[in-house]
């Protein structure tokens, strides 16, 4: 199977812990996203540069605040280094853009070369 990337997203009112594989809830642990349901991932990219468009789009409709001190074009250039490592990587981010949201984002590297569990949750 060709290397590539399943992105995950949540948007709520206050962080939540996952309960279980079949919520719709960020998971402790980055490579549980793969057990949640196939029908919670965003989007799958066979490109890095498509991972990296899409989060960009991702930014501009939940933006970090100011106060948080690293800049768009920083973060996406660090998403950019952190998926193509030859290892492979995945990432996840979490932030509060305002006082009423939180929002969680994950990229998650599969087939990982490295950790292979939990198996990719569809067949791109």
């Amino acid at each position: 199977m060709a290397r590539h990337w399943h992105a995950y997203g949540w948007v709520g009112r206050e962080r939540t812990e996952s309960k279980g594989p079949g919520d719709e809830f960020p998971p402790m642990e980055i490579r549980n996203w793969l057990k949640k349901p196939p029908r919670l991932i965003r989007n799958t990219f066979h490109t890095i540069d498509d991972a990296v468009a899409w989060m960009a789009g991702e930014l501009e409709q939940h933006p970090f605040p100011d106060s948080y001190g690293t800049s768009n074009q920083t973060r996406l250039a660090h998403l950019r280094q952190t998926l193509g490592q030859t290892a492979g990587s995945d990432i996840a981010w979490g932030w509060y853009p305002n006082t009423s949201q939180y929002v969680s984002y994950a990229i998650i590297t599969c087939p990982h070369p490295h950790h292979h569990q939990p198996p990719c949750p569809q067949n791109p």
